[in-house]
């Protein structure tokens, strides 16, 4: 057992997760000679082992099991909540269920301010991965970033100054036009604060919602997506009054998949 548990565990564990779990096998192998525990919960602690230890151990596997793994041509991660898997390459990403036959995905087109908009590369300039979480940086002044973890796919941006404009009189919003990828639909929902992805028989699939906007005082912007087309939205944010950076912040989820707490008052992307 304890040399299953070396194998599975990935090289990046921190020293603290691995000496518990080398601990936490060494405790269950020991009693596995003098009798067998039922361990019937996930909350139920082994014998030998302090609560905190059982929940750090706990935590350091679900990190692991949410983590960012590298791939052919990218960087992949597995959501055993949501049931897919994602595969990032650079330019965007798409996610596949376990279950099912769709595909979805998005990828940054272009931002700006009114008619000075700044098309984003091929590809980013460089790519990130820190555990559970994935950046892209863009350029000198945005980027693109992914959590993945329990709750869903949070997806959001970070913009360190506001985009330059040709045009000094131009009172325009901030801009972010995101195509999509894959077999779904985007339908922009009637509080214009998230998309619906929809199937071919008009079925929401997977939800793309929460959308909030904060400036680096705190205050949440105004912001709402708009159409445009059937392979793209756009994100509009009124900046007029924000103290820049900008953290942008929507979360996804699978439509019947239902979390406990992204509610209203959940901040996602505070801790980020």
């Amino acid at each position: 057992m304890l040399g299953k548990l070396i194998q599975i565990m990935p090289l990046t564990i921190s020293p603290r997760a691995l000496t518990l779990l080398l601990f936490v096998a060494t405790v269950l192998l020991g009693f596995a000679e003098e009798k067998s525990q039922q361990i019937t919960s996930p909350d139920q602690v082994p014998e030998g082992l302090q609560k905190s230890d059982w929940a750090s151990i706990r935590a350091a596997h679900t990190a692991w099991k949410h983590s960012f793994q590298p791939a052919e041509n990218g960087w992949m991660a597995r959501n055993q909540g949501q049931q897919w898997t994602m595969k990032f390459d650079g330019r965007g990403f798409v996610a596949t269920p376990r279950d099912g036959d769709w595909s979805w995905g998005l990828e940054l087109r272009n931002y700006g301010v009114g008619a000075s908009q700044r098309l984003v590369g091929k590809k980013a300039a460089s790519v990130k991965a820190e555990g559970q979480r994935l950046s892209y940086q863009w350029d000198e002044n945005l980027q693109e970033w992914w959590v993945n973890d329990a709750r869903g796919l949070e997806h959001g941006y970070t913009l360190a100054h506001r985009p330059e404009i040709q045009v000094p009189s131009d009172k325009s919003v901030l801009t972010l036009l995101i195509g999509t990828r894959g077999s779904l639909t985007p339908k922009v929902t009637p509080d214009a604060l998230g998309v619906s992805f929809c199937d071919a028989s008009g079925s929401n699939v997977l939800n793309y919602a929460g959308l909030k906007v904060w400036d680096a005082n705190g205050k949440e912007l105004v912001s709402r997506f708009e159409a445009e087309g059937e392979s793209a939205v756009r994100l509009t944010i009124d900046d007029s009054s924000a103290r820049y950076p900008l953290i942008i912040d929507p979360i996804a989820q699978q439509a019947y998949v239902k979390s406990s707490n992204t509610g209203i008052g959940y901040k996602f992307g505070r801790s980020v």
